[in-house]
């Protein structure tokens, strides 16, 4: 406070401050609207070699 209204004091890293604080809420807007609608995930059956072989069961012909 000692040099606040004497014109001494350099505004950069205040004007600096706030553009980055601009970024961080732009780049969060941008993450928000790409993550809203994300493509559906595909799962893929897996197969269990008992099911193939029917090890399990008795097959009576």
């Amino acid at each position: 406070y000692d040099i606040a209204g004497k014109g001494v004091a350099c505004e950069d890293s205040f004007r600096q401050a706030i553009y980055v604080a601009i970024d961080v809420f732009r780049n969060r807007q941008r993450e928000k609207v790409a993550r809203a609608n994300p493509l559906r995930k595909q799962y893929y059956e897996k197969r269990d070699d008992s099911d193939k072989l029917k090890l399990d069961t008795v097959d009576e012909d």
